[in-house]
């Protein structure tokens, strides 16, 4: 995942912050007006070249665990991404995702002088698919890090954006609780890694650009057991799966040509993941550099590079927003001589809050078999409209 937020929309989103705290407005549904009719452009954002006074990803890192899974304030901008497939003991299945994004609003850190005042702001996103019945619901939030509105403490490990939150044993121990609810919609789970953490790019340093001026540090838990409850409009889901969880900082990751992303992460049935993004010129084409992934069942890693996944488009979708997306693809692994079909679980996911994107579950199959499921995952897709 290579979702961010910059300099560039900071006065949109100061803007969104205050009309929500004034408002005693939180959220907002994807089936409702947002606070804002204005549209974040996400990759205008990721190419800012304004990095004066925050920190950059420049040089590989030593990585050290808790404290890492903690904010890093003197970047531009954060989030902690979790999504998920679950089923109830009746095998109806449920995607989520819950992110929670942090913004520096100044590069200097100044001494408070007033509880209101801060640094940093959050926002998060909430999302749920019934994909039996192909419903979505989803919802966003954005606070300041001020009066308990929003923030991160080190012990208990807990990160919050109003009363969504996700909470760690002691100093970030796991599980982790992961809490969000709004309009009827719950999520409540519990997190636990089944693999140990994995570094993406040149151990944990991720290029997105051939010239390597651009980067973020970047690790991700690939397979987390997970358990708990999804409840929707009064009834509730006892669920269980997998989640998987990326972890991502930085101040500027992509450049002026750049137009946007594809996304995949994948569990398939053996015990394998894969992640991996294409990202793309503004004109659609593909840029020449992109990076992943494989876990294999052990914890091993291989990484992939550029033309290492061969993507090929099978079938689009136009969104009631008149954005179309692709949502099956022919995936060719060559590491593994395999090719998979990616395909939406279901095709309306589509994110349509103060910035739009396509972000849901997807189901994996064989190319030689496409009548049995082999895998799960999750697919985000920005810059189409």
């Amino acid at each position: 995942m290579i979702k961010s937020v910059s300099m560039k929309i900071i006065c949109p989103l100061l803007v969104l912050i205050l009309i929500a705290v004034s408002a005693g407005l939180s959220g907002c549904s994807c089936n409702k007006v947002s606070v804002s009719d204005d549209k974040i452009n996400v990759i205008e954002a990721l190419s800012s070249s304004d990095t004066e006074g925050y920190s950059i990803a420049d040089r590989v890192i030593d990585f050290s665990f808790p404290g890492d899974h903690g904010p890093h304030d003197s970047f531009r901008n954060e989030w902690w991404y979790f999504t998920g497939n679950l089923y109830d003991a009746d095998g109806n299945r449920f995607g989520y995702q819950l992110t929670f994004f942090r913004i520096a609003l100044s590069p200097l850190t100044v001494a408070r002088t007033s509880a209101w005042a801060t640094d940093q702001a959050y926002m998060a996103h909430f999302t749920v698919s019934d994909i039996q019945n192909e419903k979505f619901y989803c919802f966003e939030r954005f606070n300041r890090d001020a009066l308990g509105l929003a923030g991160f403490s080190a012990e208990p490990f807990k990160m919050n954006v109003g009363d969504w939150y996700m909470l760690g044993t002691g100093d970030g121990a796991f599980p982790w609780q992961l809490y969000a609810s709004k309009n009827g919609i719950t999520l409540s789970l519990d997190v636990t890694p089944l693999k140990d953490i994995v570094f993406e790019g040149e151990k944990g340093l991720s290029y997105k650009s051939v010239d390597k001026t651009s980067a973020s540090y970047y690790y991700s838990i690939t397979r987390l057991a997970t358990g708990g409850y999804i409840e929707i409009d009064g009834t509730r889901h006892e669920v269980s799966g997998n989640s998987w969880l990326d972890r991502e900082w930085s101040t500027s990751t992509l450049s002026e040509e750049q137009g946007g992303w594809d996304w995949f992460s994948i569990q398939l049935n053996d015990n394998t993941e894969i992640v991996y993004f294409q990202l793309r010129y503004k004109d659609g084409s593909v840029y020449p550099y992109n990076e992943g992934l494989i876990v294999n069942d052990d914890g091993s890693t291989v990484k992939l590079g550029t033309g290492d996944i061969v993507l090929t488009v099978l079938d689009t979708w136009k969104s009631k927003t008149g954005v179309t997306y692709p949502l099956k693809w022919r995936a060719e692994v060559v590491p593994l001589a395999k090719t998979l079909i990616v395909e939406a679980a279901f095709n309306g996911q589509e994110l349509d809050l103060s910035t739009r994107y396509w972000e849901g579950a997807v189901n994996i199959y064989d190319a030689q078999d496409t009548n049995k499921i082999i895998g799960m995952g999750y697919l985000e897709m920005t810059g189409y409209g």
